[in-house]
């Protein structure tokens, strides 16, 4: 029975790395396509040698890729080992710090290397990972396994994840866009409904309604806050975020040490945070379903991936201008940054003016005044912000809930061409 189950475990990995199931969400850059000739009909026992001997191939060609990446990740880290030992040798004539205070502060360096370099040995990292996961997963419970695989999109590095089909009809980015819309639609609606509505479990508990009327309250001052962003004039792109950031003034900078609760996001709205989880990792049926505390870690991971990536940036002095697009791209869309259609100037942009209120500004103000930043709270706002900022543009992906709210045209003529014209835009 155990050598059924892993024989069944190996086939259905095959199968996901083969592109047979499709379990994957995000950015990563998959193994080379590995050639597959396919026939119509023939020998069903040639075609299954021949599925096997496919999968096989893509195993090995992305253990290959994962040795290789493992590699380079250990050349990258020598050049930030000498960097480090370059500074130490500096700091111990200029700085007079203690050798625990001096190697504390060489941790926090990252420098020695560029950009591309640093977000390579991040999705190293994260791979490597991964694997470990999936490794454990296999062996320690291997009947859940396939549940896994198939309500945890990303439980494969990125070697091993399946190649995208060539038949999809948007682009990864249109697909981003599209979904993200939806997700900040679905979110919008549930914080109006729980700002009105009092939910069916807590209509049992006679002791807490109290409680739950001060919810409600401050979930309807939330949707207060949002609409009058929405609405002020010229809130858009960076000037949007920073009326955003400017109205969180109070919950962002505290003269008292920020609590733990509130750098773990405890007092963020559910719905809130269910909307982000599906905006940073897709659209996921287990998603739904699980506890808020895990959906806040899914949340967090994620603004600790680009709290390090941003203060990278800072740090180091790091020229936008000397940046590809595809890496503008990947950066801006990681944190749900513009959308389809955006120039490498408007990228370059919406990252500076990421990096200015969520760095610069706070460290700034901290620095003179001595307050307190939470700044995983600022950059969960900030993703929230551009989400809804990229929804209300008029090139998201999305275009139905877009033409819902234009509202009704003054001409009843509209050829078919015009409207497949406003249809695909």
């Amino acid at each position: 029975m155990q050598l059924t189950t892993k024989v069944q475990q190996l086939f259905l990995f095959l199968a996901v790395i083969n592109g047979e199931i499709s379990c994957s969400h995000g950015t990563a850059v998959a193994a080379p396509p590995v050639a597959v000739q396919k026939t119509e009909g023939g020998n069903p026992v040639g075609q299954l040698v021949g599925y096997v001997k496919d999968s096989v191939v893509r195993t090995v060609d992305g253990t290959k890729e994962m040795w290789s990446n493992h590699g380079r990740c250990k050349e990258i880290r020598g050049k930030q080992k000498e960097h480090r030992e370059k500074l130490k040798k500096e700091w111990e004539f200029e700085l007079e710090l203690s050798p625990q205070e001096l190697k504390k502060k060489l941790q926090t360096v990252n420098g020695g290397i560029t950009y591309d370099e640093f977000t390579f040995l991040s999705k190293g990292k994260e791979d490597r990972g991964k694997l470990m996961n999936m490794v454990f997963m296999m062996w320690g419970a291997p009947r859940f396994f396939p549940y896994a695989l198939m309500f945890y999109p990303d439980i494969l590095p990125a070697p091993f994840q399946p190649l995208a089909s060539g038949l999809a009809k948007e682009t990864k980015w249109q697909k981003a866009s599209r979904q993200r819309t939806h997700c900040v639609i679905q979110t919008l609606l549930s914080l109006e409904k729980e700002a009105h509505e009092t939910p069916a479990l807590a209509k049992l508990n006679i002791f807490g309604k109290k409680k739950q009327q001060r919810t409600m309250e401050t979930i309807g001052r939330l949707g207060f806050t949002i609409g009058a962003m929405m609405t002020a004039p010229g809130a858009k792109d960076g000037a949007g975020a920073k009326l955003a950031m400017d109205a969180l003034s109070s919950e962002l900078y505290k003269e008292e040490p920020i609590t733990r609760k509130e750098k773990r996001l405890v007092g963020v709205p559910e719905s809130v945070v269910l909307g982000l989880t599906k905006a940073v990792n897709g659209p996921n049926l287990f998603t739904s379903f699980q506890p808020n505390f895990m959906r806040r870690g899914a949340v967090l991971t994620h603004i600790q991936k680009i709290t390090e990536a941003d203060k990278f940036l800072v740090n180091e002095d790091v020229d936008l201008d000397v940046l590809s697009t595809a890496t503008l791209l990947e950066a801006c869309t990681e944190r749900m940054i513009g959308g389809p259609g955006r120039s490498k100037e408007e990228l370059q942009k919406g990252l500076s003016d990421w990096l200015n209120l969520s760095v610069v500004e706070p460290s700034n103000r901290i620095a003179t005044s001595g307050e307190e930043f939470n700044e995983n709270f600022a950059r969960a706002a900030l993703l929230c912000y551009y989400a809804l900022d990229g929804a209300r543009d008029a090139r998201s992906s999305s275009a139905l809930p877009r033409l819902l709210f234009r509202g009704q045209q003054e001409s009843a003529k509209l050829d078919d061409s015009e409207g497949k014209k406003r249809w695909m835009r």
